[in-house]
């Protein structure tokens, strides 16, 4: 600390600190001294004691799950597992830092998988090729693509090399979202290990997310040793960890905690950002000694030094016990099914799950069959239409069960119930009454939902735009909730119920009535809608849902936030409030273990009132 604060005149402490102190809309408590090194130094230092490890750590690991692992024994790579990457892949086909892909410089003996740096040109602009071997692929059309979702835990034993100009690195890349894997989304990575190319027992981390549609990062160094010497990576084989959840990233060597970063605190002030994204993305992983490390950034290669190679004696990936690897999703969240859908060319119903190489998928339901679809490159294979078999009988709901295998021997189980609807719903009976909203002055409008109903909206502009109406239950009976009306206010609006089949609607009006004794609601102000516009209601969405343990909050790219702070709620169908938090403008993911398992409502709110209504289920 010392070191890299002597350059600095005590009155430039002041001013630096004070600076940090006045940043507007940070928390104080967070413009420490440590901050200040923090952005000078450009990124954590940090110094690690870690044992050396003659052997593997066991397959097993108590509290988790494993759902991925290749030991490398076979001899050469499972090209089910691993896809060998070239100049095109993910690319454009040039020179990247002297260093261009090349799939030959990937191999695997019998017991680890090699990855090399060569002098050989892949391509007429690069001097020297290098090689990645990763759980995606872009382009390939042959290679199916698996992800991994928090939370998880990742480990991989290794054996690195230090040589200047030259580097090997381990990440996690995030690809889509987590209701769309294996399609373009916000920049998600959490890099495990890149070696520096010079030191031989350094290596950095780093965490990269987007805030406000611009890609940020946040980083740190780890000097390693071993009693009183340094630790050596190019002589050792060393054991890399990585937990990730929406509470924090944790990165362990040799089973020891090296650096943990919690996503609820704030950046350092010179991370342009506010807050972490947590990563919730669909995450593939990467081995490369190309140009995606930061060893190619410090010098420039000696062709003497070549080849080098990165060892990797094996890979596994675990689910955290208690949350389910391979979920039952349908791709619309609408757990319905139309009658008419009675075969794969008249049904349009995709169902699928988390797609893992190995493992072995036994779908089974009593009234629906399944046909698989081909899903391009990098979205996940296990995908399906779901129809319906000859002879079910309509208007029941029934199961779709899901026995996955992993490798290992490691079962879960999964169910969904679908309801199969008849046909269209009948229009909606004119049965609409106000009923006062909690101890406020306010109204809102609730009519019985009808049978097999899924959802409903409103109009209150003659069905220009439309908001969603809210589940609840009252005395025993469902009914649907909508809008916040003032005392003796006349109200006309259309209302639509929708189910698998389609929807049907009706017009209709209401006075609300006179305001109960005492009350003093706000003059002036108009809150009739529950939805600023239909514009905005379509640009907030979640998922998945239903939602198991998760749930991301985004806002799409042409959405503007209320003034003023945004507020979320979720209720359940009593109309209890859950949960209450401030959304941040970004979005954000939601860890949802509080809830029971049933319908919920979530209500996103700005000053002026509500600005999106949404139901989902929690399983």
């Amino acid at each position: 600390m010392g070191k890299l604060l002597t350059f600095l005149r005590p009155a430039a402490y002041f001013c630096w600190f004070a600076f940090l102190l006045g940043v507007p809309g940070r928390n104080a408590a967070q413009n420490t001294l440590f901050d200040i090194i923090y952005c000078l130094n450009g990124g954590e230092n940090k110094s690690a004691g870690i044992p050396k490890l003659t052997i593997p750590n066991p397959a097993s690991k108590p509290g988790w799950n494993l759902i991925f692992s290749d030991e490398f024994q076979t001899g050469p790579l499972d090209k089910t597992r691993w896809n060998t990457s070239n100049p095109w892949d993910d690319g454009d086909g040039t020179c990247h830092r002297r260093f261009a892909m090349n799939p030959s410089n990937t191999s695997a003996d019998t017991g680890y998988a090699r990855v090399t740096n060569s002098g050989d040109s892949s391509l007429s602009t690069c001097p020297y090729s290098s090689g990645e071997i990763k759980s995606m692929s872009i382009r390939d059309t042959s290679f199916g693509s698996y992800f991994f979702y928090a939370p998880g835990y990742f480990e991989t034993r290794v054996k690195l090399f230090t040589r200047t100009g030259q580097g090997a690195a381990c990440w996690l890349w995030g690809y889509g979202t987590a209701g769309n894997p294996g399609i373009p989304g916000p920049w998600n990575e959490i890099d495990i290990f890149e070696l520096n190319g010079v030191n031989n027992n350094i290596f950095n981390g780093t965490y990269h997310w987007t805030w406000n549609n611009v890609h940020v990062s946040q980083t740190y160094d780890a000097y390693l040793t071993d009693s009183t010497q340094f630790y050596d990576l190019g002589s050792e084989w060393t054991t890399f960890g990585l937990q990730w959840d929406t509470i924090a990233i944790r990165w362990f060597v040799n089973n020891t905690l090296i650096k943990e970063l919690s996503m609820d605190v704030i950046p350092p002030f010179c991370v342009n950002a506010a807050h972490y994204t947590k990563p919730l993305a669909p995450f593939c992983i990467r081995f490369s000694t190309g140009p995606n490390t930061v060893g190619n950034q410090s010098g420039v290669p000696d062709p003497a030094d070549f080849p080098q190679s990165m060892l990797v004696d094996y890979v596994r990936v675990y689910k955290k016990s208690g949350t389910k690897a391979a979920p039952i999703i349908l791709q619309d969240s609408v757990y319905q099914v139309c009658a008419s859908a009675n075969s794969p060319g008249t049904s349009s119903k995709i169902i699928r799950t988390r797609y893992y190489p190995g493992a072995v998928y036994t779908w089974s339901s009593p009234a629906y069959d399944f046909t698989k679809i081909t899903a391009p490159p990098p979205q996940p294979p296990e995908k399906m239409i779901l129809w319906v078999k000859p002879g079910t009988t309509a208007g029941f709901t029934y199961p779709i069960c899901l026995k996955t295998v992993f490798p290992g021997n490691y079962t879960e189980y999964d169910t969904a119930y679908i309801y199969l609807a008849t046909d269209v719903p009948e229009v909606p009976p004119d049965n609409f009454s106000a009923a006062q909203i909690d101890s406020s002055c306010y109204f809102s409008i609730i009519t019985p939902a009808g049978p097999g109903i899924s959802h409903c909206d409103y109009s209150l502009d003659l069905g220009v735009t439309w908001a969603d109406g809210i589940p609840v239950r009252k005395g025993g009976t469902e009914v649907f909730s909508f809008g916040r009306f003032k005392p003796g206010q006349p109200v006309s609006f259309a209302f639509r119920e929708h189910n698998a089949c389609g929807s049907a609607a009706r017009n209709s009006s209401l006075i609300m009535p006179p305001p109960p004794a005492g009350c003093k609601w706000p003059a002036g102000i108009d809150e009739r809608g529950s939805s600023r516009s239909g514009e905005d209601a379509h640009m907030i969405s979640i998922s998945p849902n239903p939602v198991t343990d998760l749930m991301e909050i985004r806002y799409s790219p042409g959405f503007h936030p209320p003034e003023g702070t945004m507020h979320l709620r979720i209720f359940d169908v009593c109309a209890r409030m859950i949960l209450e938090k401030t959304l941040p403008a970004e979005g954000m993911i939601l860890d949802l273990p509080m809830l029971h398992p049933g319908m919920h409502c979530l209500v996103i709110s700005g000053d002026k009132g509500p600005c999106y209504k949404s139901t989902f289920i929690k399983r």
